[in-house]
């Protein structure tokens, strides 16, 4: 029992070490560097180039929906004609 308190608080203690120095070990910095902005500012128009994309994909995607309908309703409409030839031409 004396050991695993013991073991308990000396891992509770690293832990609060390594919550402390993290910040001190990961090297950052207050502000941002030119590379870094400019990095950032690329990868932000790579987005929204991507966004305008998908938005461009998706209405062609309606579009396409939309012609899909209107060509199903055709064939029904044909479907249908063609049906009442047959029966006419059957009496």
């Amino acid at each position: 029992m004396i050991k695993r308190g013991k073991l308990q608080k000396a891992v509770r203690i690293g832990a609060l070490l390594a919550i402390v120095c993290m910040p001190l070990l990961s090297g950052c910095t207050a502000m941002a560097s030119k590379e870094q902005l400019q990095t950032l500012e690329e990868a932000k128009r790579a987005a929204e180039a991507a966004e305008a994309d998908l938005n461009a994909c998706r209405q062609r995607k309606a579009e396409l929906e939309r012609q899909m309908a209107q060509k199903k309703d055709e064939l029904s409409n044909l479907q249908n004609d063609r049906e009442t030839v047959q029966k006419a031409l059957q009496q």
